[in-house]
């Protein structure tokens, strides 16, 4: 096994096939499915976790609308495509019509020979139903936000849970932070509802395109975004997220209505739950705004 910053522990990307079986055994003994693909989409391995969630009967797979998923639309099928990590999609699995969906986290991530073609995808498969919000619910998994597409304040406290949970297991580290516009109900006042919902969702765009493609992002109390930076120190956090206040400062800086900026609170797992994470980056967003705005403040415990 290898040392990787995606959400999910993942063997290298040129591992053999006895460790990508080490890899099956390990992700059963932490309750995750894996199923293993060759490049011509022939299922060659389950593992036990894997056989209880499809079954035995042939699985129904449905997008998180709870629409059927269309053989190329699966996350294997598209890794095939692009040769590219897909993280953390949300899926239902039927075992048969009629039957109860069982909501997943899906991640799928290639495996290449030593010439560099494609050899294996592995896909993995983490219930979600443990959660006991989500194992209520009698509708659609509510992953994303409507307005800004990021992911939805219950899904990303969810997944926050799952993080803290990780990092105990392993030790490994994760950041977490934060942001949210500075001024944000003048702003609306100013320019109006339908301005302030542009902002939201520039932020979000911003934030999605100035992160690494394994941080997590959701919208918090309507105007804040919670930032969730797996397998990441909180001074290199802190550096990342500098440039991107400095990208929305530079962005709007010219703005006729006046200059929009962003400030947060930037933190790292100490090992305490989800509630009191949140409370301390809450706790250093309002330092920040008391501070004069358009800054992060930062927990020094880690300096």
């Amino acid at each position: 096994m290898t040392d990787s910053p995606d959400h999910l522990p993942l063997v290298d990307f040129r591992a053999d096939d006895d460790e990508i079986g080490r890899y099956a055994l390990l992700l059963d003994s932490l309750g995750i499915g894996l199923l293993v693909f060759a490049a011509d989409d022939s299922l060659l391995q389950r593992n036990a976790r894997a056989e209880v969630l499809l079954g035995n009967a042939t699985a129904i797979w449905e997008e998180e609308n709870g629409q059927p998923l269309a053989a190329d639309d699966r996350l294997e099928a598209q890794v095939r495509q692009t040769r590219q990590t897909l993280l953390q999609r949300p899926i239902g699995i039927r075992r048969g019509e009629g039957a109860p969906p069982i909501w997943c986290s899906a991640s799928a991530f290639p495996v290449f020979a030593a010439d560099g073609s494609l050899r294996r995808v592995l896909l993995t498969l983490a219930d979600l139903s443990r959660h006991n919000w989500l194992a209520n619910e009698t509708r659609e998994l509510p992953t994303h936000d409507p307005l800004t597409g990021v992911f939805s304040e219950r899904y990303i406290a969810l997944l926050l849970d799952d993080e803290g949970r990780r990092a105990r297991r392993y030790g490994t580290p994760f950041a977490l932070a934060l942001v949210a516009i500075d001024d944000f109900q003048e702003f609306c006042l100013a320019r109006g509802a339908q301005a302030g919902e542009s902002a939201l969702v520039d932020l979000a765009r911003l934030l999605g395109t100035s992160l690494r493609e394994f941080d997590m992002i959701g919208r918090f109390d309507g105007d804040q975004f919670l930032l969730i930076l797996p397998n990441v120190r909180v001074n290199d956090a802190l550096t990342g997220l500098e440039r991107l206040r400095e990208v929305v400062e530079t962005t709007h800086v010219s703005d006729p209505l006046g200059p929009l900026t962003i400030s947060g609170g930037v933190s790292e797992f100490t090992g305490a739950d989800s509630a009191a994470l949140i409370d301390s980056v809450r706790s250093l967003l309002a330092a920040a705004r008391e501070s004069g705005c358009n800054r992060l403040c930062v927990n020094l415990d880690f300096f």
